[in-house]
């Protein structure tokens, strides 16, 4: 949720408590971690102990170092509990009910075991510079806590994460989808197809673009980031900018934001190849084109009038947007 200086976010709600998995695999461990806690802990403090060693069964990784996890009134109406992987604070609020705690504390946990792991801060660090880079990498981490939360605790949280039809959604309600939905779903592709070790490998070697969190074979087939396309140049222009790619998630984002375009994202669905972004200049004029390659010349024109539509409340003014070949070239 956002770069690596803010937390990797808690999950915004749970409606289940914790049941208890068989185990095949064994976890090993000279030295068992321990977990402490600070603040005033709830009755249900007590269950702390079997839920690390059921997210160790559950992943085949045991906790190298301890845990200390800290319980205080929630503050945000929006945030139930939260870990930091630059400073190891996790934190569990303690409003709402024992079912919604136990969540909050498993997912969190969670996020400790990954980051004492694969290093989630570092991750971060290496993708900061890079918004959809970032958000890629955000995905995975909490896309493989949303499935461990979902499978220990029996909670179908994909049945939850829709758009609504109708009315506006906030670009915050979005990002939890994508994050939390579309990252469950590529970890769930990943192990399907190698197992936790191709889990594992993701942290060494993550996806580069949210394309690749939202269409999972593109990675499995070996795709780690997309490329630029070129941008057509006029007559008497010059690129004045270095190019960037926008992204799939800022693509379908635009389009969710309202309802009278928010049927279209259908239309995105394994269409998008890569886009990029320019500014370019023509006798002292500044124009931005933003060119989005798709797989095919069969471009639907709801889809460019969407578009041009969703960006309008951006702008202020409908940008142009025509179609060449297999390419949308919008302009403002």
């Amino acid at each position: 949720m956002g770069g690596w200086q803010r937390v990797i976010s808690g999950i915004l709600a749970l409606t289940c408590s914790i049941s208890t998995i068989g185990c095949t695999t064994a976890i090993k461990a000279t030295t068992q971690p321990r977990i402490t806690f600070e603040g005033d802990p709830p009755s249900w403090v007590d269950s702390a102990d079997s839920v690390m060693g059921e997210l160790e069964q559950w992943r085949g990784l045991a906790f190298k170092d301890n845990l200390q996890v800290t319980f205080q009134p929630q503050d945000d109406p929006r945030l139930n509990g939260w870990y930091s992987s630059e400073t190891k604070q996790l934190v569990v609020t303690t409003t709402g009910s024992d079912s919604l705690g136990r969540g909050v504390m498993l997912h969190e946990m969670f996020h400790a075991l990954q980051d004492q792991h694969f290093d989630l801060y570092q991750l971060h660090l290496q993708s900061q510079a890079d918004p959809d880079y970032d958000k890629a990498v955000t995905a995975v981490i909490e896309g493989e806590a949303m499935l461990a939360v979902s499978e220990l605790m029996d909670y179908n949280f994909l049945a939850h994460a829709q758009l609504p039809s109708e009315g506006t959604i906030s670009d915050q309600l979005f990002e939890n989808i994508f994050l939390y939905g579309a990252g469950l779903k590529f970890i769930q592709a990943v192990r399907n197809e190698g197992g936790w070790a191709a889990v594992d490998a993701v942290f060494v070697d993550p996806p580069q673009a949210t394309a690749l969190i939202l269409n999972p074979d593109r990675y499995l087939a070996g795709e780690r980031t997309i490329e630029l396309t070129e941008i057509p140049l006029r007559s008497g222009e010059t690129l004045v900018s270095d190019p960037t790619i926008r992204g799939e998630y800022a693509i379908r984002l635009l389009l969710a934001r309202q309802p009278e375009t928010r049927s279209l994202l259908e239309s995105i669905d394994s269409r998008y190849v890569t886009d990029t972004l320019g500014v370019v200049s023509k006798h002292e004029t500044m124009i931005h084109r933003w060119v989005i390659k798709l797989t095919s010349e069969d471009i639907p024109e709801a889809l460019t009038t969407g578009l041009s539509m969703a960006l309008k409340e951006d702008l202020g003014e409908a940008p142009l947007v025509e179609v060449e070949n297999n390419l949308m070239i919008v302009e403002w």
